[in-house]
């Protein structure tokens, strides 16, 4: 499938609620061609004063379209996002990118709904051939 704007602010609402108790706070979704990820999270560190403390703030989901994937494959690369999310947007310090409260997350999600959240994908044979096919 290729999600869509709609497709996903309507996931990301459904796993607000079912798994972070409804604490995230609405964020734009974007749509990418990038061939290097299927989604991300995008935000800026920013500071109150010069030596004070960071704080995030200006996130944007970015979901990939570029190429026609299996929809438990998005639905899962959106809640990876939206851990990712979590994390910023609480201002938490992990260990690092996929540290131990970015697996602890998604351990927990995986356990409780029975998803495949991973840390990083890589496609089988058949999906790469249609990945090669799309980007040409």
């Amino acid at each position: 499938m290729i999600p869509t704007i709609d497709y996903i602010q309507t996931r990301f609402d459904e796993y607000n609620s079912l798994y972070f108790k409804g604490i995230l706070p609405p964020v734009p979704i974007k749509l990418s061609n990038a061939r290097t990820f299927l989604g991300k999270l995008c935000f800026k560190r920013r500071r109150k004063w010069l030596f004070g403390p960071y704080y995030n703030t200006d996130f944007i989901l970015r979901i990939n379209t570029r190429a026609d994937l299996p929809e438990e494959l998005v639905e899962d690369t959106i809640l990876h996002e939206m851990i990712h999310y979590f994390i910023a947007v609480n201002q938490l310090h992990d260990t690092r990118t996929h540290g131990q409260i970015f697996r602890r997350e998604m351990k927990r999600i995986n356990e409780m709904g029975g998803r495949h959240i991973s840390i990083s994908y890589r496609p089988n044979s058949e999906q790469l051939a249609q990945l090669r096919k799309e980007t040409e």
